[in-house]
């Protein structure tokens, strides 16, 4: 008995410290932590990806997922064709931002920008590793989500050759209109607006079982 309540006070302990060290971190240092790449959990054509504990997966297409929290919806969109020609970008920081800063890491290249919005609540958006999040949250919410969306997408991991099979058949342009945010970057798309549309017509449908969760 002892020793059940003993690892409860030490679970409790890394709880308290784990929430505590993120409350005192800044977005940069946030999104530069260097945190281990986690083993993919969902598996989609051409692509995979880890879903950390408090998300959950309402839709996967081709290239788009729609991730859910208890208050929150992430929408997540795969460049497919960008990966697959290996584009490349350039990204200014923009100062009238609450926070915008440029991911980069080896190969890989990025941005984070957190913009307010109205009724006070904050919208994230990263881009990273051919992929791009975009979450609408409060305030207090704003470090976990930040968190959540960088390991999902440094978790992601594509599968070239289907890819490749997949243009050939043209299925990426022809199932799901393609969303290059590659081209839309400099002119402030949102990508949360563009799944949202789409989210209508999805929410009816039987979830897919391409993926396994």
């Amino acid at each position: 008995m002892k020793i059940k309540k003993l690892l409860l006070i030490i679970f409790g302990f890394v709880l308290i410290t784990g929430c505590t060290n993120l409350n005192n971190l800044n977005y940069k240092e946030i999104v530069s932590l260097n945190t281990p790449k986690k083993n993919a959990n969902i598996f989609r054509k051409g692509y995979k990806l880890y879903i950390p504990k408090g998300l959950h997966i309402k839709y996967a297409g081709d290239n788009y997922a729609i991730l859910s929290s208890k208050d929150f919806n992430y929408y997540v969109y795969f460049d497919l064709v960008s990966f697959y020609n290996k584009n490349q970008f350039d990204y200014e920081v923009k100062n009238n931002k609450v926070f915008s800063h440029i991911i980069e890491n080896k190969e890989e290249f990025g941005y984070v920008e957190i913009t307010l919005r109205e009724k006070n609540q904050y919208l994230i958006e990263i881009m990273y590793n051919y992929a791009k999040i975009e979450v609408m949250v409060d305030e207090v919410h704003v470090k976990d989500a930040l968190l959540k969306s960088i390991n999902v997408l440094k978790s992601v991991t594509y599968d070239k050759d289907v890819i490749s099979k997949m243009l050939i058949e043209d299925k990426i342009t022809k199932k799901e209109e393609v969303y290059n945010f590659f081209e839309k970057v400099k002119s402030n798309s949102d990508l949360l607006n563009y799944i949202e549309e789409k989210e209508d017509n999805i929410i009816d449908e039987i979830i897919d079982t391409d993926y396994i969760n």
